[in-house]
């Protein structure tokens, strides 16, 4: 008998948007498995990637930044897994950010749900055809940044220096940066950073544009000053920004 598909799912705030696409799951017979944050998703993770006869995939359901944040950790972990993105917005800018993150594919928390079955059905297919355990395996917890990189820490809140330095982030502050982080060769353009920073921003404030972007960048700086560096943030004149420190993860 062959058993039932898998489905871990990231939710770390439990919201309407994302319940009718579990109840969905269920009633197609798949077995669900909610993760209130990304360690305990890690952790189960581990334990499904020796399971060579389970089929499994992993359902982000959080925030854009909280998403490709775990998108990208993920993909480090387990390369075979199959990772969807639900997403609120459907901009370019959103999209390529959530799938240079790591993810394969993304949905739309208002997608139908032919729609979204449509869309996680592939990557089960493939989770069926693939031997995820063959996966090499990679300590879950957290790793302390390599000597003379720069590292996201303590789930993004929290980026920490070569010299020891160790500065907290405010939620825009955490998704410009995770944007960057996540970005091929560590360069967004200012559409790609702009879409993170609103997407981490609550609905009601105003959004974030190129102006106040460029505030954001300063008082970064200005926090890299007061633990006696200069902020490895470098502007790409009228495209974006680029990190120029080394990166924990990157050759």
């Amino acid at each position: 008998m062959t058993p039932a598909p898998t489905v871990l799912v990231l939710n770390e705030r439990p919201a309407k948007a994302s319940q009718h696409h579990i109840a969905q799951l269920q009633g197609q017979g798949y077995i669900v498995i909610v993760c209130a944050d990304l360690q305990a998703l890690c952790e189960m993770a581990a334990q499904y990637r020796g399971q060579v006869t389970t089929p499994w995939v992993i359902l982000l359901a959080s925030s854009l930044v909280n998403n490709c944040m775990a998108a990208n950790r993920l993909r480090k972990l387990f390369p075979s897994v199959g990772i969807l993105a639900l997403v609120t917005s459907g901009t370019e800018a959103v999209l390529t950010h959530t799938l240079h993150s790591g993810a394969d594919n993304y949905c739309r928390y208002s997608a139908s749900a032919a729609l979204f079955m449509a869309t996680l059905h592939p990557l089960v297919a493939r989770a069926a055809a693939v031997d995820v355990s063959l996966d090499a395996a990679v300590p879950v917890p957290d790793v302390p940044a390599a000597q003379g990189h720069w590292a996201l820490t303590e789930w993004g809140w929290v980026i920490t220096g070569p010299q020891q330095q160790r500065i907290r982030l405010t939620a825009v502050e955490r998704a410009f940066l995770a944007a960057l982080f996540a970005a091929p060769g560590l360069r967004a353009n200012h559409g790609r950073l702009l879409g993170a920073i609103n997407s981490s921003c609550a609905d009601n404030a105003p959004p974030y544009r190129h102006a106040r972007l460029a505030l954001l960048v300063s008082r970064l700086r200005r926090k890299f000053r007061t633990q006696g560096c200069v902020a490895p943030i470098q502007s790409v004149h009228r495209w974006g920004y680029m990190f120029t420190g080394r990166v924990s993860g990157q050759p």
